[in-house]
């Protein structure tokens, strides 16, 4: 008896040992007109796996041995289910998904705002600090400004008797160039000015298309702002970060037809959402906070 030889091979039923001699019959008829010949081991693992001579064939090899085929076995599992391997960030956003939906009954409610005022401003303020300026940049400068009108906006649940207010306004805002998502925070000193969100997002931008942010980068979040301006995203029902009690959701802009003295003209505005955790917040507050940054947005006043 050599090493690697079969000594036997063993079978749940007699039905199943018959399949077995079945096989290996037409196996053996098969190598008689093939190129190749099959170990002891390789023989018993293709009779038992059915391997084709086709497969067998494919192989362009003169002796087959069982490493042989467990690879083809493998190749022929992986070939009939595609794989995507999911990166290292996307599970951290599917743990904080899960924990989300499990832990904070949410509601959500949705404005229209009209922002032809906020497009022309913005893009003046662009062009006079020469950088991008869009929703991410202005809206974290209002929440800064309203957040003495609705503290439970800005905060976190204790226990079910206690609210936490934030002591400061620390802005997020979600990023995604392709790289994955990331939810980097503008901190308070920096959220309050539009020069200072500008500066910070286009770096942010840089270090999202590097993969780069630090630890801190990603900390501490008051408040979230979700960025889906992509061309036609009507809306979006962002999730609740773990330790806040909301997040803003921003479409694209869309065009709409409307009579103006007699005229028809063309008026752009964005939906803006609210998801809020009901533990905290109810309709009216949350109605009367949306209505708030809305009325910001329509009567933009954001100087440099």
């Amino acid at each position: 008896m050599r090493t690697g030889e079969v000594i036997a091979f063993v079978f749940e039923s007699l039905q199943e040992m018959n399949t077995y001699k079945e096989l290996s019959v037409g196996s053996a008829t098969a190598e008689s007109t093939a190129s190749y010949k099959l170990s002891n081991q390789a023989e018993a693992f293709a009779a038992l796996h059915q391997f084709s001579q086709q497969e067998l064939s494919a192989l362009n090899k003169k002796l087959i041995k069982l490493s042989d085929l467990e690879e083809l076995l493998k190749q022929r599992i992986d070939g009939d289910e595609a794989r995507i391997l999911l990166s290292k960030n996307q599970k951290q956003v599917s743990k904080t998904v899960a924990e989300s939906h499990k832990n904070i009954p949410n509601a959500f409610l949705l404005m229209k705002v009209y922002c032809d005022e906020a497009l022309t401003g913005m893009r003046e303020i662009g062009e006079q600090l020469e950088v991008i300026v869009g929703f991410g940049e202005v809206l974290p400068v209002l929440l800064v400004s309203i957040k003495d009108e609705f503290p439970l906006m800005y905060g976190k649940l204790k226990d079910e008797d206690t609210f936490i207010p934030a002591a400061e306004v620390n802005v997020g805002v979600t990023i995604d160039v392709g790289t994955g998502l990331y939810i980097p925070v503008i901190k308070a000193e920096h959220a309050g000015r539009i020069e200072h969100t500008a500066e910070i997002m286009m770096e942010y931008k840089y270090k999202a298309l590097r993969s780069s942010f630090a630890e801190t980068d990603l900390m501490n979040g008051t408040i979230t702002i979700s960025l889906n301006t992509s061309a036609d995203v009507v809306s979006v029902i962002p999730i609740i970060l773990p330790g806040q009690t909301g997040m803003i959701s921003v479409g694209a802009v869309m065009k709409e037809l409307v009579l103006k003295e007699g005229t028809v003209a063309e008026r752009s505005y964005i939906n803006l959402g609210l998801a809020y955790d009901h533990r905290v917040v109810n309709g009216f507050y949350a109605v009367e906070f949306l209505a708030r940054l809305k009325s910001k947005l329509e009567h933009f006043e954001i100087n440099v």
